[in-house]
């Protein structure tokens, strides 16, 4: 008996695990379901029935996971959000010269936006007639921005980047500039990953690091058959 009450926690963990994955597998087949069916329209026609019916679900079973195709775009984006703050964070909080943690962390949230261009290009839809969603795609542009303008601050107390810098207006400026990149090139397939982070690694070094590294130190050295990273002293 008293091997049996050991054994039932453990069979009814097993099982509680089962259907938090069935759950969270069902999840991820709507938010799906609503990416693919806005890919051939526009998000804001999309019907509930429309979603649950491609991801094979009845209607009531998509009130399991959401409240409405609103609240799933909103989860969506947050969770992609989350991915990208982690990318970001190789900078921020990183170790390493600075240019390889610039380039680290670019190369991160470069990689997120082209696996998740979908949710993101829905999102910036959305957010153009929905007062919701433009308040949270806002939230997390801020939460970007302070951070990154909050490590210029210190990386120029470290004396690593010029004081003559302003954070906030730099980190604004620097943001906008890689979104957009993200947004164009990937998000319409006009470029590949690679070639979106040798436009935006080069451009931040230059900005943030100017004559104390290199922005070419951040250029594929072709030379060496383009898997090497050029090692410069920046002199001609």
């Amino acid at each position: 008996m008293e091997a049996a009450s050991k054994q039932a926690p453990t069979a009814r963990s097993r099982d509680r695990d089962s259907r938090r994955r069935s759950r969270e597998q069902a999840r991820e087949r709507v938010i799906r379901a609503a990416l693919g069916l806005s890919e051939r329209g526009s998000f804001r026609d999309l019907t509930v029935d429309e979603i649950a019916r491609e991801a094979g679900l009845s209607r009531s079973a998509f009130y399991l996971h959401f409240h409405d195709k609103h609240e799933l775009l909103l989860v969506a984006v947050d969770e992609v959000a989350q991915e990208l703050y982690e990318m970001a964070d190789r900078w921020w909080h990183g170790e390493g010269p600075p240019a390889e943690q610039v380039r680290r962390a670019i190369e991160g949230v470069v990689s997120v936006y082209a696996e998740q261009a979908g949710i993101l290009r829905v999102a910036t839809e959305v957010s153009t007639y929905d007062q919701e969603m433009w308040a949270l795609w806002l939230g997390i542009s801020e939460r970007f921005i302070e951070a990154t303008a909050e490590h210029i601050r210190s990386e120029q107390e470290a004396g690593l980047i010029p004081r003559s810098l302003d954070p906030r207006a730099t980190s604004e400026a620097l943001y906008w500039m890689g979104e957009r990149c993200c947004y164009i090139y990937l998000g319409r397939g006009e470029q590949t990953p690679e070639e979106v982070v040798d436009r935006l690694a080069p451009a931040w070094t230059a900005t943030l690091y100017p004559g104390v590294i290199p922005a070419d130190e951040l250029r594929p050295d072709e030379s060496a058959g383009g898997g090497e990273i050029a090692s410069t002293s920046g002199s001609e």
